[in-house]
């Protein structure tokens, strides 16, 4: 603002001076900079931008998805619903099994419509009928196979063939539910030929080399030796001190190194009561990212509101259920500072948000996320452990231990209020490019995202710090039957899919939270021992 009503004053001048002496050089560079103010006026206008960019150079995990092809070369056949994989035993039957990026699960359709199991040659093949419309599918040589697979595309892929007139599809079917078709089998369910089903047969072509690198923290995990943890996961469970850097470049301008990031979901006056409380309480604004969902109808007044904060980029979306995680990762994009504060649209600066502290501790330490907390007396710091925590079906599963970072209190250097931790509250600031390096956040994930985020940061050997004094306010709606437009509805869709999703993603068969952080103890070595928990673990 300063600078545009400066430049405006000394172009002014530079005319008159024009008009005096006839210095045409000085009325080039006059003619210049008013068009480049012209410029800024008009984007200023048009606070709200309405956009549709390309995040594929983010990330790589919406591989083919809803590309219509008639085959396909070197895929992994994921379960659209639950994100586990079709795969093939050594005998040659087709089971459900985790999508492991340490085996070789990928199948080919040829022209002539062969499904073909890369690993062992073989083609996918009929065999007993177990019952109406109901067949066994098994591996047989290439050369005797008579059908042909073809894919379909009806809101959604699917792999279809045809039996007796009849369209059939690839299905899971349980062994616990009486055989019935099930869009959440376990491992090892069979995979048999079935009337086709518009969520369990429903499937994602996932590209062989784009699935390798989207998954390559769990095909790198190293497990620790001589321990009991022995499944992939298991080698994250390593919590390395955060140090001083031997360097220090110092941020002395908070607004040339930090961007706010913000998701909303249609509900533009929470975003304007956050800009505000940023502005009070800092004395000045801060770059903003601001990501909505669509259509872009919002009012004139709305659009004056957001053009009183000049340094808010508000991009509304065409897509109208964007999701948090695409949202987020379609902001990393925008940031051009080495720092990004990531908020809800919902929380509020107050006299305890000191993102100087945060800045400086990234400025001075290894940490690639400083965190704060919401105010009141929950707190979702915690450490993630992978193990065998129930004690009925032997699960590999991965705990969320929250209060644990507390406990153990290892503080960072030069902070002592300051103490290393594994997962936050979604108010933190982070290194924008150890962000992007590790993919962002999972498009797959409408919710529940931050779990996942904090689990590959955590796969990744990247370090989180949590300040407990350092405090935001968590301002949600006073009408919680009128949160938003659609607000409830995108927040609590399919929240059981997402949470499949997100355990497959790990190959773990649950992931769950424990707030009790008095069941957990620290031995004189200082090591942690976590408690054997009472449960089934998961749903298998």
């Amino acid at each position: 603002y300063y600078i545009t009503n400066n430049l405006r004053s000394a172009n002014m001048f530079a005319i008159r001076r024009k008009c005096l002496n006839g210095n045409r050089r000085v009325l080039l560079l006059a003619i210049l900079v008013i068009s480049l103010l012209i410029i800024n006026n008009g984007m200023r206008k048009s606070a709200i931008m309405n956009v549709r960019l390309n995040d594929s150079t983010l990330r790589t995990k919406l591989y083919s998805m809803e590309t219509k092809v008639g085959s396909f070369y070197k895929h992994r056949l994921r379960l659209w619903y639950e994100g586990r994989c079709i795969d093939a035993t050594d005998e040659g039957d087709l089971v459900v099994q985790f999508c492991d990026p340490n085996m070789h699960q990928a199948f080919s359709l040829t022209k002539d419509n062969q499904l073909v199991y890369e690993r062992l040659g073989k083609c996918v093949e009929i065999g007993t009928n177990h019952g109406t419309e109901e067949f066994s599918l098994h591996l047989v040589e290439c050369s005797i196979v008579t059908g042909a697979f073809i894919i379909a595309y009806n809101e959604g892929v699917f792999l279809t063939r045809i039996v007796d007139d009849k369209e059939l599809c690839p299905s899971p079917v349980s062994l616990l539910k009486e055989k019935d078709v099930t869009y959440s089998p376990c491992l090892n369910d069979p995979i048999r030929l079935t009337p086709c089903d518009k969520v369990a047969s429903r499937l994602v072509l996932m590209e062989e080399e784009l699935f390798l690198e989207d998954r390559k923290l769990l095909k790198q995990a190293v497990m620790p030796p001589g321990s009991s943890c022995d499944f992939a996961a298991c080698g994250f469970n390593r919590r390395e001190p955060v140090n001083l850097l031997p360097q220090i470049k110092r941020c002395t301008k908070l607004w040339e190194c930090v961007t706010l990031v913000v998701k909303t979901a249609r509900r533009p006056q929470l975003v304007l009561l956050q800009a505000k409380s940023v502005r009070e309480k800092l004395g000045f604004d801060l770059p903003t990212v601001v990501y909505d969902d669509g259509p872009d109808d919002y009012s004139a007044q709305t659009r004056r509101q957001i053009a009183e904060y000049p340094l808010m980029r508000y991009i509304v979306s065409n897509d109208e259920d964007l999701g948090i995680a695409r949202g987020r990762d379609l902001a990393l994009l925008e940031i051009k500072t080495e720092y990004f504060f990531l908020l809800d649209d919902d929380v509020n600066f107050t006299d305890e948000t000191n993102i100087a502290k945060l800045v400086e501790i990234l400025d001075t330490t290894d940490a690639t996320i400083a965190s704060g907390r919401y105010d009141g007396k929950v707190e979702f710091a915690a450490f993630l452990e992978s193990g065998y925590f129930h004690n009925i079906n032997n699960n590999p599963e991965i705990g969320m231990f929250t209060g644990v970072c507390s406990k153990v209190n290892q503080t960072i250097p030069n902070f002592p209020s300051c103490v290393r931790c594994d997962t936050s509250s979604n108010v933190f600031l982070a290194r924008t490019q150890h962000i992007i390096d590790i993919g962002g956040w999972d498009p797959d994930l409408a919710i529940i995202e931050h779990k996942d985020l904090f689990i590959r940061l955590k796969a990744a050997g990247m370090k989180l710090v949590y300040c407990k004094d350092v405090r935001l306010e968590h301002n949600r709606p006073k009408d919680r039957h009128d949160p938003g437009e659609g607000y409830l509805e995108k927040r609590r869709r399919g929240i059981s899919r997402y949470k499949f999703l997100l355990w497959n993603a790990w190959n773990v068969q649950y992931i769950f939270e424990n707030n009790h952080p008095e069941t957990v103890q620290i031995n004189d070595a200082g090591e942690i021992t976590y408690p054997e928990l009472v449960g089934q673990g998961g749903h298998c």
